[in-house]
């Protein structure tokens, strides 16, 4: 039995605030997991520490935001305290919120604890995300499957991708099942990158090996004819000139698909990109998300 203990700054709010929440995380450079009770009408975000006074000090210096934060929410957190979790715990804590799902016309979203029979034509993704970032329910998740799932089928198998800010792999995955080929992964938080790994073993696709790196300092062993980088708003806008050098340029269309955006955000984003020589092609709304795929030729 692993009696593993894991700390956490447990911050919880109402589920609307939820998203602008982790980018305010984002904007303070700390990595967050969340997930909305229905019966409770919460919405819980965590943010994993390495000790019980690293909790304690990242939850001082978080409360101390809290005036600030009122004001840009327009409402008040509800709670913000340094949590104690059990491995076990925290495995059964996914097991109650993360289930069977479509999440694009063939990929159908598994969670290894559970079990289904694919339909013909559907593409079985199964995965154990654990801390990290990445289960398909999020809008931003799942609006990437669905981009990943329509390119393909327009493209034709054997392109290359990039996944950039990979969380769980779950994109790296669809990859594979899809039939990219090659596919790159990297994240900047060593818990993801080591999460992925796993999940893209289990999955058979050892041949994948996320990297440990940053959007400002990674360098691609190619550029890649499709790249999706699900990363918070204000990263798309700051380094948009590294993301947009992960793509492939040539005669043949490619594609870079951006996620992780507010909708008021995202003509922000759009624009920023469009001066670089992008096109978009279309957009996808879920949730308070909007993600979009575009066009560089």
């Amino acid at each position: 039995m692993n009696d593993t203990t894991l700390h956490f700054v447990e911050i919880v709010s109402a589920p609307d605030v939820a998203a602008p929440l982790e980018e305010l995380l984002c904007a303070l450079e700390l990595s967050s997991s969340s997930y909305s009770d229905l019966e409770s009408g919460k919405a819980s975000i965590l943010l994993h520490c390495a000790s019980a006074s690293e909790a304690e000090l990242l939850a001082q210096e978080l409360r101390r935001q809290l005036p600030q934060w009122r004001a840009l929410l327009g409402k008040p957190v509800l709670s913000l305290a340094p949590i104690v979790m059990h491995a076990e715990d925290w495995a059964e804590s996914w097991k109650r919120h993360f289930h069977c799902f479509k999440a694009s016309e063939r990929i159908v979203v598994k969670p290894s604890w559970e079990s289904y029979c694919a339909k013909p034509g559907e593409l079985l993704l199964e995965l154990d995300p654990g801390m990290c970032f990445g289960t398909g329910y999020h809008g931003t998740t799942k609006a990437c499957l669905q981009f990943l799932d329509q390119i393909q089928a327009e493209l034709g198998e054997g392109q290359s991708f990039l996944e950039a800010g990979c969380g769980s792999g779950i994109l790296s995955i669809a990859a594979k099942l899809l039939g990219y080929e090659p596919v790159f992964a990297f994240d900047h938080d060593p818990q993801a990158v080591d999460c992925a790994r796993q999940n893209l073993l289990a999955a058979g696709h050892a041949d994948v090996q996320p990297e440990l790196a940053d959007v400002q300092d990674y360098s691609p062993a190619q550029p890649c004819r499709v790249v999706a980088a699900n990363i918070l708003a204000p990263v798309l806008i700051e380094y948009a000139e590294n993301i947009v050098g992960y793509v492939a340029k040539s005669r043949n269309p490619a594609y870079l698909i951006l996620s992780g955006i507010l909708h008021e955000q995202y003509e922000a984003v759009k624009q920023r990109y469009v001066a670089l020589g992008l096109q978009e092609v279309n957009k996808i709304c879920l949730d308070e998300w909007s993600s979009g795929r575009f066009l560089l030729n």
